[in-house]
């Protein structure tokens, strides 16, 4: 076996929350991409242009965490000890793409890893609760997809950016989306060449909806009109659902739609969506189940519905969205519905400026938030001084989750159950729902 510079070999310790190997050198810790714990590595050398880069990283980062600065990151050059957990990647872009970390983990020690993730966060927080297994989903299952084009004298690049680079990986492949978005890369990449010009990236935002796909495209500088007509064309001509530009329709060949319960949505361009849809049916199915007796619920950072619409089905919703156009969306779906569902009052609100306080929810009975990476930390200090009997919090962040956790618990309220979602897969993202009653 070949073992490399000695001075350049090290053991992987443990693998970080961002998915990444962690080794301890003589310099402090390093971490290394594409690795597994208990592997011996031979990390690749550092040319003397990116030492220079990495001493000004260290610089500018200076109060960001090891993992985010990649003065810290070495990239291995060999495994020398493979763990038991490595297996070979599905794609032919890995590690040269950005979008996934974690194709080369073996799938049930990878879960067992996300559903520590989730146990960790509390841990820290020393909140006590038996973690259930994580709920996973196969590839082939992501709906939506964020790529980026950039075209130049090569012809267009399209795909996902490199990790810590704004070099874009031109993909063929992509084993985690939905065959709907997967096997029309090259139509993607034909609207690209429309949109871009020269020397121009851009941004597409594709979501499979129920009906076809919507098609949302962010553009760095003014589009000519002329590729306009020219995109427009195109898209009715490979019946795209929609076609939009910087949060402008310009072609909607048939309402996009999602299915939520008896409503059909029509998202807003680029508006969150929930990657997986057989991930959402199983968040949607855990509050639902908890919250279904209560006559009345807010729905706390409501999006465009994913929730409220289907609580509707049994009780009172009030919800509230920062976003006046999610809030139009969850609206008009609920007046399609005609008398199928009970009352849903809609606000738009910055639940982080102004959170629903304890006075506003003397009247409800259980509340479900499912905020931003950052949390509801203001939101679930309200809550923690209200009577509401059952609140059901849904994350995308086990960090936030558990210090949120953390104030309703002291509050008075007791964890009935924490469920960890795999919704990203091969990648160290991972969702929750908590239900939680007074």
């Amino acid at each position: 076996m070949q073992t490399g510079n000695q001075n350049n070999v090290v053991t992987i310790r443990e693998l970080g929350r961002q998915g990444d190997g962690i080794a301890d050198t003589a310099d402090g810790a390093v971490y290394v991409p594409f690795t597994l714990a208990g592997e011996e590595v031979a990390l690749a050398p550092i040319s003397a242009n990116r030492e220079k880069k990495q001493a000004r990283g260290r610089n500018r980062r200076a109060g960001k965490s090891r993992a985010s600065n990649p003065a810290r990151r070495r990239n291995p050059a060999q495994i020398l000890v493979p763990s038991p957990n490595r297996i070979e990647a599905c794609c032919k872009h890995f590690t040269s793409c950005g979008g996934c970390q974690l194709q080369h983990f073996e799938r049930q020690a990878y879960l067992r890893w996300k559903q520590e993730l989730v146990s960790s966060a509390l841990g820290r927080e020393r909140i006590d609760c038996d973690i259930e297994p994580v709920l996973a989903f196969g590839p082939h299952a992501r709906r939506r997809a964020v790529f980026t084009a950039f075209s130049n004298v090569s012809g267009i690049s399209l795909g996902f950016l490199k990790r810590d680079s704004h070099h874009i990986t031109n993909i063929e492949e992509c084993p985690v989306l939905v065959e709907e978005i997967a096997s029309r890369l090259d139509d993607f990449r034909d609207l690209s060449a429309i949109l871009c010009g020269r020397n121009r990236k851009i941004k597409i935002s594709v979501l499979a909806c129920a009906n076809g796909l919507d098609i949302a495209v962010e553009s760095e500088k003014p589009v000519e009109q002329k590729s306009i007509l020219q995109a427009i064309e195109f898209a009715g001509s490979h019946s795209f659902a929609r076609l939009s530009l910087d949060g402008e329709v310009l072609i909607e060949t048939r309402r996009p739609v999602l299915d939520y319960g008896f409503a059909s949505v029509t998202p807003p361009p680029n508006g969150f969506v929930q990657a997986v849809a057989a991930a959402e049916a199983v968040m949607a199915d855990l509050v639902s189940g908890h919250l279904g007796g209560c006559r009345s619920v807010a729905d706390l950072f409501c999006g465009h519905g994913t929730f409220a619409l289907r609580l509707a089905m049994n009780s009172t919703v009030y919800a509230a969205e920062a976003s006046e156009s999610a809030i139009s969306a969850l609206d008009q779906a609920w007046r399609g519905t005609g008398s199928a569902l009970k009352h849903i009052t809609t606000e738009r609100r910055d639940l982080y400026r102004r959170p629903m306080n304890a006075a506003e929810l003397k009247k409800i009975e259980g509340v479900v938030f499912d905020p931003p990476r950052a949390g509801a930390q203001e939101q679930a200090q309200e809550l923690a001084n209200s009577g509401v009997a059952k609140i059901a919090a849904v994350s995308c962040n086990p960090v936030t989750l558990a210090r949120d956790l953390g104030i309703l618990i002291e509050g008075g309220y007791q964890l009935k159950s924490v469920t960890p979602i795999d919704q990203f897969i091969y990648t160290p993202h991972v969702e929750a729902v908590a239900l939680l009653e007074r």
